[in-house]
């Protein structure tokens, strides 16, 4: 067992802060009809404790790209105030605007444009997340959206 204690360089105590991964069974708890996690979340959000956001899973993704990918609004916007990077790339290349676009929760994507999220980064076979909208008016609208917030 690891000590929070340690010693500066004058021999003062420091305590270490730990860190601690975001848990990734609550964002997909959170989209089970009937599961309330709202508590669980505020708890989340008020601890001091550091909470890891950008670190990739057993699976190779980011929580914000399993978020994106499961639907939960709610926890990409927790997660994205704790510090997740819209922009992370997992092992295949794709960030959580790919996921989100790939699954159609075109809320999400608008989301994270506003979060600075990029439509024209491509994952590793090359596809960027437009490249997963076939509804070419639903292209220009989230190409409008784009354009006027990628500018601020």
């Amino acid at each position: 067992m690891m000590s929070n204690v340690e010693k500066d360089l004058n021999g003062n105590v420091k305590h270490k802060k730990t860190l601690t991964r975001f848990p990734e069974d609550l964002i997909v708890r959170e989209t089970v009809p009937g599961q309330d996690i709202a508590e669980e979340l505020k708890l989340i959000v008020q601890s001091s404790e550091n909470i890891e956001v950008n670190c990739l899973n057993e699976y190779g993704h980011t929580a914000l790209s399993t978020a994106a990918f499961v639907g939960s609004m709610k926890c990409c916007r927790i997660l994205v105030e704790l510090g997740a990077e819209v922009e992370k790339r997992d092992e295949d290349g794709w960030t959580a605007m790919h996921y989100a676009m790939a699954k159609g929760y075109l809320d999400i994507v608008k989301y994270f444009i506003l979060c600075g999220g990029d439509l024209y980064v491509k994952n590793n076979d090359g596809d960027t997340p437009l490249d997963f909208v076939e509804d070419n008016e639903i292209k220009e609208i989230l190409l409008a959206c784009y354009e006027k917030y990628s500018q601020s």
